[in-house]
């Protein structure tokens, strides 16, 4: 493809890799592996701001995560869940937590302000869209668990959080995560009314299929599955079936496809590809988009795609979707135009 497009990816875990895995100094340039830690983590090291600017990423959503102590206890207890839940023992929980990531965040903005700038509003937005060398960081919680209530919504919206999942894998007072049974709550409905009103992404990542559905039947705005693949190419909890993906399509919302091995059955390009395929057979291309979850695989038996191991390598994706038959018109949708429709539906 001789033009060059850039990519919005739904779904990094930058601060945690920072604080918990590599501390990094996202400025410069890394390697996978390189970084250190001191809580006994594999250093898994997909993102940097040269690596982005390569890889041509001009947004991200760049993710708070932090459960509370319940949740962290209730989930440990799991096993044979396909996930080292133990390792959550070692991260801070509650507000603690996501005050510690939400200021990395703000940090770094303020000592790169020449090449990253935290997206509040349409005007930043485009403002980074038109720019050369910025780079826009959407924040987004992946999970809530840390909301003693619903006015938490408005507060950390004035914090410059515009996107959010309710739950995590767990099941807190607003939903339930993939890993456990219950649906949206009462307290979870209002929550989601503040962020349609604020303009707060809504995102289904983790949800279990119960409060998937209780979600897109009650919200109005288009919703957003920052990281997941598809269940009829690999059966797996975190995935999407062809239901779901008809009913995100439904809505206008936007799907992004994640790097996570297991949940892709494969570790190629080719492999993650087919997901890509899949939607586009079922509903058209409208509605995909990347969400990698980069920065935030740090299992030691993590396998990434070969060629695809970091943000840099973007452009081998854009081959491969190529070779299966993508129009270029339709890798832009892939690439930004999806995901920012639904960015400027809720951008004030």
């Amino acid at each position: 493809m001789k033009k060059k497009i850039f990519k919005i990816d739904l779904h990094e875990d930058i601060a945690l890799n920072v604080i918990y895995d590599t501390h990094k100094d996202i400025a410069k340039r890394y390697s996978l592996n390189k970084g250190y830690n001191e809580f006994g983590f594999p250093v898994h090291n997909n993102v940097d701001l040269p690596r982005l600017k390569e890889g041509g990423v001009k947004f991200v959503f760049a993710s708070i995560f932090s459960l509370d102590k319940k949740s962290v206890a209730n989930l440990t207890k799991i096993t044979n869940q396909g996930y080292n839940f133990s390792k959550l023992k070692k991260i801070k929980t509650g507000l603690e937590g996501a005050i510690e990531q939400l200021s990395y965040y703000y940090g770094v903005a303020e000592k790169l302000s020449s090449t990253l700038k935290i997206i509040k509003s349409k005007n930043d937005y485009f403002s980074v869209k038109k720019s050369k060398d910025k780079i826009g960081f959407i924040l987004h919680s992946e999970g809530i668990d840390y909301f003693p209530d619903e006015n938490s919504v408005e507060i950390f919206y004035n914090l410059g959080l515009r996107s959010l999942a309710l739950t995590w894998r767990n099941k807190n007072k607003f939903g339930g995560g993939n890993n456990v049974k219950g649906g949206l709550t009462d307290l979870g409905r209002v929550v989601l009314d503040k962020c349609q009103k604020l303009g707060i992404i809504i995102d289904l990542a983790h949800a279990n299929t119960k409060t998937f559905f209780d979600v897109v039947n009650y919200i109005k705005k288009p919703p957003m599955v920052s990281h997941t693949n598809c269940y009829a190419l690999q059966p797996h909890n975190r995935n999407l079936t062809d239901e779901q993906i008809k009913k995100i399509a439904e809505k206008g919302g936007v799907i992004g496809i994640s790097v996570i091995y297991d949940q892709i059955g494969g570790t190629t390009i080719k492999d993650y590809v087919k997901h890509f395929i899949h939607i586009k057979k079922l509903v058209g291309v409208d509605y995909l988009a990347f969400g990698t979850d980069f920065d935030g695989l740090i299992d030691p038996d993590i396998i990434f795609l070969k060629n695809f191991e970091d943000v840099s390598q973007f452009d081998n994706v854009i081959k491969e979707l190529e070779k299966s038959g993508f129009k270029e018109s339709e890798i832009e949708k892939i690439c930004y135009k999806n995901a920012e429709r639904l960015i400027l539906e809720y951008l004030k």
